[in-house]
């Protein structure tokens, strides 16, 4: 591919004078459209060094306004961003819905970086795979993504390199990677070939644009990008209700205004979702036909009849906890970070797990993330932003009070996430966790099960407890009348996401005491499997 660029094409000054102010005014006009359609925009730039991709940044945004872009340099991993997966600290950067990021390199500099140097070819792969499902996640949830590859020729970049290194205040500017990259040009743009090839794909092609001319290559730039925002946005820019666009993310708040509009208009509501209405002590009716036929009943064939007497459950409780602080202490010395993820019915217990699981370890080695509807910085990206930045380093364990797979549960079920936004979540959830589980970390994962009549006996005696009745809310009562329609999200989670890196447990939570070992043992006996085995 490369060999076939025509380095020789150029536009002169005088051409590109009376082009680039143009060009300048649409990009920003583009700009406030983006910010309308909430569509978040990567520019992405990679090339040769000596393309002087800084002043091309500088000419791209010149007039655009500043309060809704950030350009991000990208240098080699620091050594605490190496304390996570390879991509982390890349979803630190996503844009905000309606923002601009422009990047000086990218994920795909350290990618290069090991490639020429003679790293793994697996892992390359690997790589290669991880970098197309962060950008293809990003696009279907509306990013606007436009990569470039700046390219010169070896002849071009040695005469750069000499220009800049006979001006002591540029000279600087050429680093011994630069060197290297030059000495290697044609195994480099081997690797190159292979990168634009693997990683090149409809919702984020590669452009290469030739830059022996500065002017050329600079309106090619712009005219590219230009054109891509009017296609994409020329589609995207549908009007929405203000109150609509002010909420959120996934047109959550699009469904939540939907049906209060149904409301006002005088449609039928049912009652536990009219305002103010008293909860309804119903009993659960019987699952019907809310289980699509491909999906097993899973929930259904739970055994909830174990139980566990009170000195038996103390004598375990206290031997699990022990192993638990020795694993603790070994999960720190081998440096392994640990996610474990809690999810399950209301009133299942799931804090009660947590909170037996944690009484002896370290407080300064785990934190506990309990997840609610998104907000503030959270709310206006990619779901699994909040995900990522919370992610534990090295050594660490991170637990998840609720989690990513709230996506395919409460806001399949109430409508806050579009079907087919849903839907793709499970490939998502799952290329997420394979990442976490290749950089080395244990995943856990917990759905707490028990009963409609067990979880009715939870709630009435909360209301009587005063240092427990705050734990009750009326969204818990609304959920009880969808237990059919979240049984199904249920068994279709378990079904879809539970692989071999990253299996569900089930937990028989009928009986709390029976629950909390199952808990601890199973993360014991994950931990012992990983670390090796721990003697008290």
């Amino acid at each position: 591919m490369l060999e076939q660029i025509d380095l020789d094409v150029s536009l002169g000054k005088h051409a590109y004078e009376q082009q680039v102010d143009t060009l300048q005014a649409r990009l920003y006009d583009l700009e406030q459209v983006a910010l309308e359609a909430r569509a978040p925009v990567l520019v992405i730039f990679e090339g040769w060094a000596g393309t002087f991709k800084a002043r091309m940044i500088g000419v791209l945004t010149r007039r655009l306004d500043p309060r809704g872009l950030r350009v991000y340099p990208i240098t080699p991993p620091r050594t605490y961003e190496k304390q996570y997966p390879w991509l982390y600290r890349f979803w630190l950067k996503v844009p905000a819905y309606g923002e601009l990021a422009i990047f000086d390199r990218s994920w795909y500099r350290e990618m290069l970086a090991e490639r020429s140097d003679g790293g793994d070819l697996g892992r390359w792969r690997e790589r290669c795979e991880d970098a197309v499902a962060f950008e293809r996640e990003l696009a279907e949830d509306g990013a606007v993504i436009v990569k470039f590859w700046l390219h010169i020729g070896r002849k071009e970049q040695a005469r750069r390199f000499k220009r800049l290194l006979e001006d002591p205040l540029t000279a600087y500017q050429v680093t011994d990677e630069d060197r290297r990259q030059q000495r290697h040009y044609e195994t480099y743009a081997d690797s190159v070939e292979d990168l634009l090839a693997r990683t090149g794909t409809p919702a984020a092609p590669w452009h290469v644009i030739p830059s022996t001319d500065k002017y050329f290559a600079r309106v090619a730039v712009l005219k590219t990008i230009i054109d891509t925002l009017e296609v994409r946005l020329g589609h995207k820019a549908i009007a929405v209700d203000d109150d609509a666009q002010a909420e959120g993310l996934d047109d959550s708040a699009a469904a939540f205004h939907a049906v209060q509009r149904d409301h006002v208009q005088g449609r039928v509501i049912p009652p536990a979702l009219a305002p103010g209405a008293a909860p309804t002590h119903t009993p659960i009716p019987a699952p019907a036909d809310v289980v699509r036929p491909e999906v097993a009943h899973i929930l259904r064939r739970v055994d909830l009849s174990q139980r566990i007497d009170e000195k038996e459950y103390t004598r375990q409780l206290k031997r699990l906890q022990a192993q638990l602080h020795l694993l603790g202490l070994e999960l720190y010395r081998q440096q392994r970070p640990a996610v474990l993820v809690f999810e399950g019915w209301d009133a299942a217990g799931k804090g009660g797990a947590i909170q037996r699981l944690t009484a002896e370890l370290d407080p300064r080695a785990f934190i506990v993330h309990a997840i609610a509807a998104p907000a503030g910085e959270d709310k206006v990206r990619h779901y699994l932003y909040r995900f990522w930045r919370r992610l534990p380093p090295r050594g660490q364990l991170a637990i998840f009070d609720r989690s990513w797979y709230g996506r395919v549960l409460v806001e399949r079920v109430e409508h806050f996430a579009r079907p087919e936004a849903w839907r793709r979540a499970y490939t998502e959830i799952n290329e997420f966790e394979r990442q976490l589980v290749a950089f080395g970390t244990i995943v856990c994962k917990f759905w707490l099960h028990l009963s409609p009549d067990e979880q009715l006996r939870r709630f009435e005696a909360r209301q009587h407890v005063p240092y427990k009745a705050w734990k009750l809310t009326d969204e818990d009562w609304r959920n009880r009348e969808k237990w059919p329609q979240y049984e199904a999200a249920v068994d279709e989670m378990l079904l879809r996401t539970s692989t071999p890196a990253a299996p569900w447990t089930v937990v028989e939570s009928e009986d709390k005491r029976f629950g909390r070992l199952k808990v601890l043992r199973t993360f014991v006996q994950h931990l012992e499997s990983e670390l090796g085995k721990v003697s008290l």
